[in-house]
């Protein structure tokens, strides 16, 4: 069976192949994608529920983590741009990023459809964070110097149409950040069809490092680097993320974590990096006709 559809990486059509069951591959460049059908409405998919009993156990509980993995990803980000100028944050949920980023920028603004979770991110850290869909929103072009998607590219379901907007936004010496999973990586390539990424309907996309430089380049950047992402976990993140995907090990989870206490495995914690995120850092391209 070949899916009919066109690969937002090479263009090509009607040239994908069975992957997985659930997913598909090109065949002209390899990029993969979930065979379904993304949602219409991601307001309903990434309500409050989506951070508590779907893809997170507790988001706002394991704040002091995500937190700590904000803060590398500003020091990875260091390394690209100066700390100055407005940063756009595009899927900033409840603000965590905001609130870091704004201690080293001079303007932070963030954007995300999972409308309880910018009402949070307004009301209790008063981050200025927009509630509503990217390509919908009125931004001036050039009116930001760097625009991050943190884990956020692989949710949606035409991130180049995402990319080439960023583009415009950017000033002609702005940077653009993403961290996505890489399905190329040692981790799932052994992991195969368990790989911890695949999971439809959220994550609809998985590249490679090849294909997001692709997809970057077709639409108008340069890739500076690609490094991985490490993030910090606390052993209850750890052990209720598993515990929700269920099966063996989830049980298994759920009993340790009983065992062990809320208290004390929130208190517990780990940098993790498993060298299957990438970090991106990417560059406008400078127009064809540029003297």
């Amino acid at each position: 069976m070949i899916e009919s559809r066109t690969c937002i990486v090479c263009g090509s059509s009607d040239n994908f192949a069975p992957m997985f069951d659930i997913l598909a591959r090109c065949r002209a460049c390899g990029f993969v994608t979930w065979s379904g059908t993304a949602s219409d409405d991601l307001s309903k998919l990434y309500d409050e529920r989506y951070f508590t009993a779907v893809d997170y156990p507790d988001y706002v509980g394991n704040e002091l983590s995500l937190r700590r993995s904000m803060k590398r990803h500003l020091d990875q980000m260091a390394r690209y741009v100066s700390a100055r100028g407005a940063v756009l944050e595009i899927g900033c949920a409840y603000g965590f990023f905001l609130d870091e980023a704004q201690k080293r920028f001079d303007r932070v603004v963030g954007i995300d459809v999972a409308q309880s979770a910018v009402a949070h991110a307004r009301k209790h850290l008063k981050v200025n964070a927009l509630s509503g869909a990217f390509l919908d929103a009125r931004f001036e072009d050039g009116s930001f110097d760097v625009i991050c998607f943190w884990d956020t590219i692989e949710h949606l379901d035409r991130p180049d149409l995402f990319l080439q907007k960023s583009r415009r936004l950017l000033q002609p010496d702005g940077r653009l950040f993403l961290t996505t999973g890489d399905i190329s990586s040692l981790s799932a390539r052994m992991r195969g069809s368990k790989w911890r990424q695949i999971h439809p309907p959220s994550h609809v996309h998985y590249f490679s490092r090849d294909s997001i430089t692709r997809l970057l380049e077709r639409v108008g950047f340069r890739v500076l680097g690609i490094e991985t992402a490490a993030y910090y976990h606390t052993l209850h993140n750890i052990l209720a993320s598993i515990d929700l995907r269920g099966g063996v090990t989830g049980r298994l989870s759920h009993l340790a974590l009983a065992a062990l206490g809320e208290p004390l495995s929130r208190r517990i914690g780990l940098w993790i990096n498993l060298g299957d995120i990438m970090f991106v850092a990417a560059a406008p391209m400078a127009p064809a006709n540029a003297t």
